[in-house]
């Protein structure tokens, strides 16, 4: 369950916050991959190329993936809704895979400019769109800085601006490579003030407010806030979200229950 609410709504409701389901849709994730040796004459529909204003991404080389490690999965078919490939990426086997701990991104993010570009974070608004229509995130964490990281990388955009907790259950590695990783984005925030979240209880709103605070302290050119945890992971790309936002044109999504 997430919340979304506008900054409008923000001001006028203050202290309590809107539960919404944002129902995500059978989608794939179409952010533009980029392979070795990739071109402004490499195939690309011309009405995805205009929409993602491709040529100004090439032209200044805003390459967001490199040397990753799914490089045996033609991404580009996947995207292209090919059968096949998408058989051939489900035999893929993600448990060879290296697993990050926590002390691999402390070490990591002692360098910042090689952890982003490493990592394939996407530093460029890609659109008009989205650069005009910022959104604030908050993020509660516990546990599994690889996954939070993981869901980080793909909502991340420059123009946005995220809100991470730390709950205060958390081990002190976890707490440490947030804190790094926090630090290497300027539109990062981590809440000092740490509460111990349990599940069902008021303790779940109390690091979302203090989110919607510091977001609108720090900045107040966002439009929307999506509440998340370290454990979720999205289906909908930053454009196509911009989209449905912009649909809200500032009104809220209510969907709640009484209980007496």
């Amino acid at each position: 369950m997430s919340t979304v609410i506008s900054n409008h709504g923000l001001k006028i409701i203050k202290v309590s916050i809107v539960m919404i389901i944002i129902l995500l849709s059978k989608s794939i994730y179409h952010s533009v991959t980029y392979r070795k040796g990739v071109n402004k004459n490499s195939e690309l529909d011309e009405e995805a190329r205009k929409s993602l204003d491709i040529d100004t991404f090439l032209k200044n080389k805003l390459f967001f993936l490199k040397n990753r490690n799914e490089k045996n999965i033609n991404c580009a078919e996947i995207l292209k809704e090919n059968a096949l490939e998408f058989n051939r990426a489900l035999t893929f086997n993600i448990e060879s895979l290296y697993k990050y701990t926590s002390e691999d991104y402390i070490e990591m993010t002692r360098n910042c400019s090689a952890f982003i570009a490493n990592r394939g974070y996407i530093t460029h608004h890609l659109t008009e769109e989205e650069r005009k229509f910022p959104i604030a995130y908050s993020i509660l964490m516990y546990k599994n800085v690889e996954q939070t990281e993981r869901l980080l990388r793909a909502i991340y955009r420059p123009q946005n601006v995220y809100c991470i907790h730390v709950d205060l259950k958390s081990d002190e590695a976890t707490y440490k490579a947030m804190v790094k990783l926090t630090h290497c984005f300027n539109n990062l925030v981590m809440i000092k003030e740490r509460i111990s979240v349990v599940w069902g209880e008021m303790s779940v709103l109390e690091p979302e407010l203090l989110c919607m605070k510091t977001l609108l302290q720090r900045n107040k050119r966002w439009k929307y806030f999506i509440n998340l945890t370290g454990q979720e992971f999205p289906l909908k790309t930053n454009y196509e979200l911009v989209s449905i936002l912009k649909a809200y044109n500032g009104a809220n999504d209510v969907d709640g229950s009484v209980v007496e």
